[in-house]
């Protein structure tokens, strides 16, 4: 293994949407047992898409698309250098509907925005495919509540889009909050989501 090979020892090997589960684990209370919560975790090449019950993931599965396509695709669109820096999607605002992606004189936005949501748009089909093949095993569980959580995750009106297109509540998590912590500085909304992981990895310890 490459930790191995770097003279470093693994303690815990563990997936994300476990460590993220630790951090919102009185948000999941809230649901009963035949109530199902999707947490998206979209990280830096892929997002892990996980349906948990009773507070436990019950199916997971990893797609590969995540901010680095997102930004890839807007780069490319714009002519623009590759960048792993994730401010310029931090900075950006989905589009929620259809017309929100027209300026008033009805003339297309620009080409980045296009590209940017047709690779939300493979994610949304991906979310889809997700949820409906876990509800044909699973007759008796209704699928509540969308959540969602990593470095992508915070984009702005993200879970706006999402509510429109799956037509499930969705929100973006917000670890700080819910476990009522302390900052020293404060940490703006688009970036909170994507404190889970570490957060939760941080309460195994406790």
């Amino acid at each position: 293994m490459e930790s191995t090979q770097a003279g470093l020892q693994v303690d815990v090997l563990e997936i994300n949407s476990f460590s993220v589960i630790r951090t919102i684990r009185e948000q999941l209370r809230q649901f009963g047992s035949s109530e199902a919560a999707v947490l998206v975790d979209v990280e830096f090449d892929s997002t892990e898409i996980a349906i948990v019950v009773d507070g436990v993931p019950q199916f997971s599965r990893t797609v590969p698309i995540g901010t680095f396509q997102m930004q890839n695709a807007l780069s490319r669109a714009m002519n623009l250098p590759a960048s792993r820096n994730p401010e310029i999607l931090q900075g950006m605002t989905i589009p929620v509907t259809q017309f929100d992606s027209l300026t008033t004189q009805g003339t297309a936005v620009n080409p980045g925005m296009t590209a940017l949501m047709r690779v939300l748009g493979e994610l949304t089909d991906e979310l889809r495919r997700s949820i409906n093949f876990y509800l044909n095993q699973s007759e008796e569980l209704e699928v509540v509540q969308l959540l969602l959580a990593g470095p992508g995750g915070g984009l702005v009106q993200l879970d706006e889009y999402f509510t429109n297109r799956l037509s499930l509540p969705t929100m973006q998590i917000d670890p700080i909050a819910d476990l009522s912590l302390e900052m020293d500085k404060d940490i703006p909304a688009v970036q909170r989501p994507a404190l889970g992981t570490v957060l939760g990895l941080e309460l195994r310890e406790v």
